[in-house]
């Protein structure tokens, strides 16, 4: 008599390793994609200007893109979910890389704002799509270490693209660029078809409901129709993290300002240190909330934020600055990682494209917000008290953070 065959239940459910292929492919693809999106960053404004555009048109570049992905996430979370992943990564990539090559053949600005609000529609189905495919092949109880260690090398791209960039424009023309940027993001869509997270996904879904059944959805009459696009148990997360982009927002674009007004020579350096200590925090941050509760690291990772950039607003010298970069990268880093793995792991196996849809919406806006409010504001008042206001801003994180703690106690009480 054969014995039965064995049943899938019966298979290992989960992976307890971190750097398992299909990781480093979604590592790899998301690393890729964001050095052509760090090269489009830098030269998009010149090439507006190359075209004949305006600088107010020139300056709506970032915008077009920037809109485009903000207002799409939703449905692109709530795809992720009812479709899978796969098909949306691939699809995200095609078009992602049909646009990048396109930039090269466009010589008339509609057509070239028109590509912007493509590239930007599918910048957000795959980056949303990676991070969520991630989040299916990392084993929960690691999940914040390689969040960490997924977004670290995007560091990379925000380090090389920009001057890498400024040379090819130098050494020969538009064209060349974004052909370059086009094989490149074609090798990130080829890499993209030979993941296979989807069957460790069903996986993980399976050993899930097996340990505890998916819990209900809220409400429709109590939620409206929020719930079909925002996962409302990743939104407590992701209110502290809109705070946090609000504030870090003000140092990305405006520290350079603040130094030359100073008179401190040599700024690139403190760009340099800030992307090193944030890189160092993401081999860090695993380990330490392993160790110790993200309730407890959290919080004094917003305070120490709120610190940092009190300090550069009252520096003078470089010397003061680099003092300041350094805790401000290594806080920053440690704080996205942690807080995205908090707006998955609080939602059900199912949900998870609408729970990082609706954490990097929170991340988008603050930055894009931050950066409109902080620039209106900086008429007003001199450039210290932005970073000032900016630390305050901590004040309401912690206070949305203590909120999202203590309806998780009463909750869990109940």
């Amino acid at each position: 008599m054969t014995s039965p065959p064995v049943r899938a239940i019966d298979e290992p459910l989960t992976d307890t390793r971190i750097w398992t292929a299909d990781f480093i492919k979604l590592t790899i693809v998301t690393t890729l994609l964001r050095i052509c999106t760090q090269v489009q960053i830098t030269s998009m404004p010149l090439f507006f200007l190359h075209l004949g555009g305006s600088h107010a048109l020139a300056g709506l570049s970032m915008t077009f893109f920037t809109l485009a992905a903000l207002l799409t996430r939703p449905l692109i979370g709530v795809s992720l979910d009812t479709y899978g992943r796969k098909p949306i990564l691939l699809w995200g990539a095609v078009v992602y890389t049909i646009s990048t090559i396109l930039y090269g053949l466009v010589a008339f600005i509609p057509a070239l704002i028109f590509l912007r609000i493509m590239h930007g529609i599918s910048f957000s189905a795959s980056s949303t799509a990676t991070s969520t495919m991630v989040s299916d092949v990392l084993p929960e109880d690691k999940m914040t270490q390689g969040i960490s260690y997924f977004g670290l090398f995007g560091t990379l791209a925000v380090a090389i693209a920009p001057s890498a960039t400024l040379y090819l424009l130098e050494v020969s023309d538009y064209a060349v660029l974004y052909y370059l940027t086009g094989a490149v993001s074609l090798l990130a869509l080829l890499i993209s078809v030979r993941i296979e997270s989807e069957k460790k996904r069903k996986r993980k879904e399976l050993a899930a409901n097996i340990v505890s059944p998916p819990s209900k959805q809220h409400s429709p009459d109590a939620a409206g129709h929020w719930h079909k696009f925002v996962e409302l148990r990743a939104v407590p997360p992701s209110v502290v993290v809109l705070f946090v982009s609000l504030a870090t927002s003000a140092v990305m674009v405006f520290l350079p300002s603040f130094a030359i007004g100073k008179g401190i020579d040599h700024i690139g350096v403190v760009f340099v240190v800030q992307a090193s200590a944030l890189a160092l925090s993401r081999f860090i941050v695993g380990v330490w909330t392993a160790r110790m509760s993200p309730r407890f690291v959290i919080p004094i990772n917003l305070i120490a934020l709120g610190i940092a950039l009190g300090g550069i607003s009252f520096s003078s010298t470089l010397r003061e600055l680099i003092l300041w970069a350094i805790l401000f990268g290594f806080t920053s880093g440690c704080l996205i990682p942690q807080l995205n793995a908090m707006a998955i792991t609080n939602a059900d196996q199912a949900n998870r494209g609408k729970a990082n849809a609706t954490f990097y919406i929170a991340l988008d806006f603050g930055i894009g917000a931050g950066a409109a409010g902080w620039g209106l504001l900086s008429d007003f008042i001199e450039m210290r008290w932005i970073f000032l206001f900016a630390a305050f801003l901590m004040i309401f994180a912690l206070s949305a953070f203590a909120y999202m703690e203590s309806s998780r106690r009463r909750n869990a009480g109940n």
